[in-house]
């Protein structure tokens, strides 16, 4: 090894003189920053993104997935996210979350990464949860809103009485037990995602619970599963942490706390 190649593999990534980055430039060359089954967390001004951290107690109110990175060779060069959102489970542009002169969220990216999660097993995360987009959510949208609200209310009541790091799963135990239940369990954005990554691995006959975000769940827990929060993914110890994007700039970031100041436009 040359004394230049040795001292690249030992370059710290933090001391990257790149960053921060505007977020066009770090969106047109996506593929070089970005994985697939890479986590998007983010949060937003709206009531509904309030809402639910109040609720969960947590900094962030949504997850998504990257799905695809860009592949010009192939027609397309933007990245898509999956995600799970009132009206089912659906495909979306991270352009359309962070670009522009009014972004809609602040975000944070981070990445799973352990022997043995390989490109093909990243597949199968994407393709389980692909098999949802838009399947079984037929309702009209008036019927859809009444759910949402119907779930929010419940979710917010247990808040109250148990706290936010139990609300969530608290909520989802009862709606599952009644007769009607008020939402399919893929309307939990983080919850669906903890789905995909304990069911690629369950299928290829692996130990599932290594990659069980919150600590003392078990991978069996369907419910304590789907009740997974952005807030435990963000706190999970199976995570690294990659990028924080703010009004339309991206900062590398090493951890939860630097990411939160980065988000939270608090200075170094």
């Amino acid at each position: 090894m040359t004394a230049a190649v040795a001292e690249q593999s030992h370059k710290d990534p933090f001391t990257d003189k790149q960053f921060p980055m505007p977020v066009g430039r770090f969106l047109a060359e996506a593929e070089k920053h970005l994985n697939r089954g890479d986590i998007v967390l983010s949060r937003g001004n709206t009531l509904s993104s309030r809402l639910i951290r109040r609720a969960t107690g947590g900094f962030f109110s949504h997850a998504a997935l990257v799905f695809l990175v860009p592949q010009p060779e192939e027609g397309f060069s933007n990245t898509f996210l999956v995600e799970s959102v009132s009206s089912g489970v659906g495909i979306a542009s991270l352009k359309g979350w962070i670009a522009g002169r009014r972004p809609i969220a602040d975000i944070a990216i981070v990445r799973v990464e352990q022997p043995g999660l390989d490109e093909d097993y990243f597949r199968q995360v994407r393709g389980l949860m692909l098999d949802y987009v838009k399947s079984g959510y037929d309702y009209s949208r008036a019927f859809r809103l009444g759910l949402s609200f119907l779930f929010a209310s419940r979710l917010g009541w247990f808040s109250m009485k148990e706290g936010g790091r139990t609300s969530m799963r608290a909520a989802i135990r009862q709606t599952r037990s009644r007769p009607v239940r008020w939402v399919p369990p893929q309307f939990i954005c983080s919850g669906f995602i903890q789905y995909g990554y304990v069911a690629a691995l369950a299928r290829r006959g692996e130990e599932a619970s290594r990659v069980v975000f919150k600590d003392g769940l078990s991978e069996l827990d369907r419910d304590g599963l789907l009740a997974t929060t952005p807030e435990d993914i963000a706190r999970s110890d199976k995570v690294t942490w990659r990028f924080a994007v703010r009004r339309g700039w991206v900062h590398q970031v090493k951890d939860y706390a630097s990411a939160r100041r980065v988000i939270s436009g608090a200075k170094s």
